[in-house]
């Protein structure tokens, strides 16, 4: 697909399972900046042009300070617990103009699906009616059919990510998931396209977070894109 895959690597202060989650170690902002749980992750991501400030939380073994960057944007809206966020991330919500609607979920990144500014899919029926009730479109899931080794289940958000403006990938077959023709129906209203990257169920791997995108040159006019996305599967 022509897309760099920049991977998180582990950070033993998480738990096992979720250690390399991205959406659990990184927050990107705007303008190629955002927040980094260590200094390996700052490195790595200042080599490929992404500037990340780490925060000033330590101890990531338990709830909340595991999620202390799970928060979910949806166009100029924060969804988040900010009873977990870290004070600098909501320090730079409130610079950047951003308005932060508190939710119970304390993984809300890992629970919603930005289908785009108007649209998203999410399991969480708390999360679900905070989307409705500031006027976005908001598919609602039954959880339990998202694999996380360690875990009973996961959650849909950790398994996608987009890969393009219409085009959400999932690690795993969309096909497999039991509500799998009401994701296609509701993709298909808002001009998304859903991506199965491999056979086998849907698993939550720590989310897709796209970073860069940019046209290709070359010597004929073409929608030939190149994007910076990240996650932390391996296979």
């Amino acid at each position: 697909m022509k897309i760099t895959v920049l991977k998180v690597p582990g950070d033993p202060r998480f738990s096992a399972p979720v250690s390399s989650h991205a959406d659990m170690q990184c927050h990107f902002l705007s303008g190629g900046k955002g927040f980094c749980t260590n200094e390996l992750l700052q490195r790595r991501f200042a080599a490929a042009g992404i500037f990340l400030l780490q925060t000033n939380v330590y101890d990531f073994s338990q709830y909340p300070q595991d999620c202390s960057l799970n928060a979910a944007r949806i166009g100029h809206l924060i969804f988040a617990n900010p009873k977990c966020l870290c004070p600098e991330l909501k320090q730079a919500y409130q610079k950047q103009g951003l308005h932060l609607i508190p939710v119970q979920q304390g993984y809300a990144k890992c629970s919603i699906v930005p289908v785009n500014e108007d649209a998203a899919i999410t399991e969480d029926s708390g999360i679900a009616d905070a989307v409705q009730s500031a006027g976005i479109d908001v598919l609602r899931l039954r959880p339990g059919a998202v694999a996380l080794q360690g875990y009973p289940y996961g959650f849909i958000g950790g398994t996608c990510g987009k890969i393009a403006k219409n085009k959400l990938a999932f690690a795993g077959c969309i096909m497999r998931h039991p509500e799998a023709r009401q994701i296609l129906s509701f993709l298909q209203k808002h001009h998304v396209q859903a991506v199965s990257l491999i056979d086998g169920p849907l698993q939550d791997i720590g989310g897709i977070l796209p970073l860069t995108e940019k046209e290709q040159a070359t010597e004929e006019p073409s929608e030939r894109k190149e994007k910076f996305a990240i996650n932390n599967y391996t296979k």
